[in-house]
C-alpha cells in the first residue's frame, strides 16, 4: 500500500468514525424517549389535588425564582407566561429578582440623556457644533417629542381644501397609542434609511394596538406613514442634513401606501408641518413640558426591568383573573451575595447566584420547591403539575429536576452559525441530556427545580463560580447525594444571535467548567473516592471532549488539501465505499433541517423572513454545517488557552437578549 493509499484509508477512517459518533444521536433518542417522554403521565391541576388529598398531603408548594437584571425587553412576556401554568394558584408563587444598580444606572443614563437632547436642541441652528455623535436614545427620545408635537399639529390643523390627511383614521385610537405608532415608525423609517419593510411598520401598529384587525390596519398604515413625514423632515433640517435622501424616499413610500395623495402634496404638507414642529421644539428647549415629554419617551421605549415588572404587577391585579402571586425582590447594590448574607456598604459586582442567593431569603413559608427559570424562558405549561407529581410520590428521589432548554425562539434573529448551534443544543438537551445524568449531576441553572430544604443545607448559590448551576448540581451530590433527576418538560429559551456573544457566552461556559474541576480537587466535598470519580467524569465530558472535537474538525480541511496536492488515493477503497462518505454530508445536511423542522414549533415566527428570497436565505443557511461544525468547540478550547496562560475571564457576563413582541393577552 502506498502513502498516498494509506493516507487515504486513514481519512476514510476517521470520516466513518465521525459519523458512528454523530449516529448516536439515534441511541440517545431511542434512551430518552422509552424512559422519560413516553412516559409523561397525563395531568391536571384537579387530579393533583386528588392525589395529594388521597396521600393525606396538600400540592407541593413551588416558587419560581427569575433573576433578571437589564431584561426589560423579555422580562414582561416571561411573567405572563409564568402566570399561565397550569397549577393550583394557592401553591405557587413567582419571585422576579432585578438589581438596584439598573435602577442607579438608568437614572443617571437618562439625566445624561436629557442634557445632550438639550445641548443639540440649543446648537440646531450650529450644526457644526452638534458633532458626528449622538446617542440613540438621545435621537429617539428627540423623535419622539417631534412626533408628540406633530400629531398636535395634524389634529388642529386641516389643508388644502379642508382636508386633514389621516386625521379621521388616527382620531380612532388612543392618544397614547397613537403617540407610539408615529414614534416607532419614525424610528424604523430613520433605522433603516427610509427604505423600512412594510411587514415591520404593519407589525408596529399590531403589537401597539393588538385588538385592530387587518382591515383597520390597512386604514391606519398609510395615515401613520404620513404623520410621520414632518416629524423626519423637522429631524434632518434640525439636527442632519445629511438624511435628507432617506426623507425622499420615504416620502416616496408613503406616496405608495397613500393611493389617492401624490408626492408633490406630501411633500408640501411635510414642509409646512415640519417647519412648525422644529419651531416648537426649539422654543421649548428649556421648558419643564418638554423635559418631562423626554422623560416619558425615554421611561416608554427603554423602561427598567423594574418599571416593567411593577407595571405587569398591577395590570395583573387590575384584570382581578384568579393566578398565582407575582412578588418583585430588589437585590441592594452591596449584598455580599451569601445565602443569608448582609450588606458591606460597597458595591459589589451581580452575577446570577448573587441575585438568586437574595430572592431565597423571601420565600413563603410554605415553599417546599423552588423553579429557576431564566428571564426569557417559556417552560411548558404542565411543567408544574409534573414536579408536583414527583414530589407528592418520590420525594427523595426528585430533590433535584432538570429539564431541557430549547434556545431557538430567536432562531430568525440569529446569525447563520448560531441558528445550527442552537438547532444541535436543542437535540442535545432533548435527547442526549438523559444519557449524560448517567455519568453526571448536570444542572443547567433553567428550567430546573431543586428542593428548599437541600438548597438551604448546601448553602445556596455559590455566586463566585461562572458556571453557578453545574457548581450546585456537583455540590448537591458531593454533600447531600442528590442526584439530578431528568424532568421531560422543555422551556424555550433564547440563543446569542451572534458569533461574538456566543462565543462569550460558551468561553464563560468553559472557563466555569474548569472552575468546578478545580473546585473539587481542591475542596474536601463528600466521600475522596466519589469526588475523585467526577472529578474524571468532568473532565472527560470536558477537557477531553472539546480537545478531540477540536482536532476532530481539523481532519476536513486537512483531507482537502492533501486531495488537491495528489497525495491521496481513493482507489483503495472500493467504489460503493467512496460512495458511502459522500452520502455523509447529504446525512447531516438532511438532519439539519430535520432538526429546524423539529423545533420550528418554538421559534418566534413574528420575525420570519418575507417571501421566498427570505426562505432561502435560512436553508442556505443551514448548509454552512461544516465550517460552524469547526466553530462549535472553539469557545471551550480558548478557555482550556486561556486558563492556561492565566487569562481566563474573571467576571459573570450577563447574556444580551433579542427583543420580542408582547404576547396577547
Amino acid at each position: 500500500m502506498t502513502a498516498a493509499q494509506t493516507l487515504y484509508v486513514i481519512a476514510f477512517s476517521v470520516y466513518l468514525l465521525f459519523f458512528l459518533l454523530f449516529a448516536r444521536f439515534f441511541v440517545w433518542k431511542h434512551y430518552s424517549e422509552k424512559k422519560y417522554w413516553n412516559r409523561r403521565p397525563s395531568l391536571a391541576k384537579e387530579e393533583l389535588e386528588r392525589l395529594a388529598q388521597k396521600l393525606g398531603k396538600k400540592a407541593p408548594f413551588i416558587s419560581i425564582l427569575v433573576p433578571a437584571r437589564n431584561e426589560s425587553v423579555v422580562i414582561e412576556n416571561t411573567i405572563r407566561h409564568l402566570v399561565s401554568l397550569k397549577y393550583p394558584e394557592n401553591s405557587l408563587e413567582i419571585l422576579v429578582v432585578t438589581d438596584e444598580k439598573e435602577i442607579l444606572g438608568t437614572h443617571n443614563e437618562r439625566q445624561n440623556i436629557l442634557k445632550e437632547a438639550q445641548r443639540l436642541i440649543e446648537n440646531s441652528s450650529q450644526k457644526h457644533l452638534i458633532g458626528s455623535e449622538v446617542s440613540q436614545k438621545t435621537r429617539e427620545a428627540i423623535i419622539a417629542a417631534l412626533s408628540d408635537f406633530a400629531l398636535t399639529e395634524f389634529l388642529s390643523k386641516k389643508f388644502e381644501d379642508d382636508y386633514s390627511l389621516g386625521i379621521p383614521e388616527l382620531c380612532l385610537l388612543p392618544a397614547r397609542e397613537r403617540q407610539v405608532i408615529v414614534r416607532d415608525i419614525s424610528i424604523e423609517i430613520i433605522n433603516c434609511r427610509g427604505t423600512p419593510k412594510m411587514k415591520t411598520l404593519r407589525s408596529i401598529i399590531k403589537s401597539t394596538c393588538p385588538w385592530l384587525s387587518e382591515l383597520d390596519i390597512d386604514r391606519i398604515y398609510p395615515a401613520s406613514l404620513a404623520v410621520c413625514m414632518p416629524v423626519l423632515a423637522a429631524y434632518t433640517q434640525l439636527f442632519d442634513d445629511t438624511n435628507y435622501p432617506v426623507l425622499k424616499k420615504a416620502i416616496n413610500h408613503t406616496a405608495r401606501a397613500n393611493h389617492e395623495l401624490t408626492q408633490d402634496i406630501i411633500l408640501r404638507m411635510t414642509e409646512f408641518i415640519a417647519a412648525r414642529v422644529a419651531t416648537i421644539l426649539k422654543s421649548a428647549v428649556n421648558t419643564e413640558e418638554l423635559k418631562k415629554k423626554l422623560l416619558a419617551a425615554l421611561e416608554d421605549m427603554y423602561p427598567t426591568t423594574q418599571e416593567i415588572v411593577i407595571s405587569v404587577q398591577e395590570d395583573l391585579r387590575r384584570q382581578h383573573q384568579a393566578c398565582p402571586e407575582v412578588r418583585h425582590i430588589v437585590v441592594p447594590f452591596d449584598f455580599d451575595g451569601n445565602l443569608g448574607g448582609s450588606r458591606t456598604g460597597i458595591s459589589v459586582p451581580s452575577t446570577k447566584g448573587r441575585a438568586l442567593n437574595w430572592g431565597l431569603g423571601f420565600l413563603n413559608p410554605r415553599s417546599e420547591i423552588c423553579g429557576f427559570y431564566d428571564a426569557e424562558s417559556r417552560p411548558h405549561r404542565d411543567v408544574l403539575l409534573y414536579v408536583g407529581y414527583r414530589r407528592l410520590l418520590e420525594p427523595a428521589a426528585s430533590r433535584v429536576l432538570q429539564g431541557p432548554v430549547f434556545q431557538v425562539r430567536n432562531f430568525y434573529s440569529m446569525s447563520p452559525f448560531c441558528r445550527i448551534a442552537a438547532l444541535y443544543q436543542a437535540i442535545a438537551h432533548d435527547w442526549y441530556l438523559p444519557w449524560l445524568f448517567r455519568t453526571l449531576p448536570f444542572v443547567g441553572g433553567t428550567n430546573v427545580f431543586v428542593e428548599r430544604k437541600l438548597l438551604t443545607e448546601i448553602g445556596g448559590w455559590d455566586y463566585t463560580v461562572l458556571t453557578e448551576d453545574l457548581e450546585l448540581g456537583v455540590r448537591a451530590y458531593l454533600q447531600r447525594s442528590a442526584w439530578p433527576e431528568y424532568l421531560p418538560y422543555h422551556s424555550s429559551e433564547q440563543t446569542p444571535p451572534n458569533f461574538r456573544a456566543f462565543f462569550k457566552q460558551r468561553l464563560r461556559w468553559g472557563t466555569g467548567h474548569l472552575q468546578v474541576v478545580d473546585k473539587i480537587a481542591g475542596e474536601p466535598m463528600g466521600e475522596p473516592a466519589e469526588r475523585h470519580k467526577l472529578k474524571i467524569n468532568l473532565m472527560i465530558k470536558g477537557q477531553l471532549e472539546w480537545v478531540a472535537y477540536q482536532l476532530a474538525t481539523f481532519v476536513p480541511p486537512t483531507a482537502m488539501a492533501l486531495h488537491y496536492r495528489n497525495l491521496l488515493d481513493p482507489h483503495v477503497i472500493p467504489p460503493a465505499g467512496q460512495w458511502m462518505l459522500s452520502m455523509f454530508s447529504v446525512v447531516y445536511m438532511g438532519f439539519t433541517i430535520y432538526a429546524f423542522k423539529r423545533y420550528s414549533g418554538h421559534l418566534d415566527t413574528s420575525i420570519e423572513p418575507d417571501g421566498l428570497g427570505g426562505w432561502l436565505k435560512v436553508y442556505m443557511g443551514l448548509l454552512l454545517l461544516p465550517l460552524a461544525a469547526f466553530m462549535f468547540p472553539v469557545p471551550y478550547t480558548a478557555a482550556l488557552v486561556l486558563k492556561t496562560f492565566g487569562k481566563e475571564p474573571k467576571a459573570w457576563v450577563k447574556t444580551p437578549r433579542t427583543g420580542e413582541r408582547r404576547l396577547a393577552v
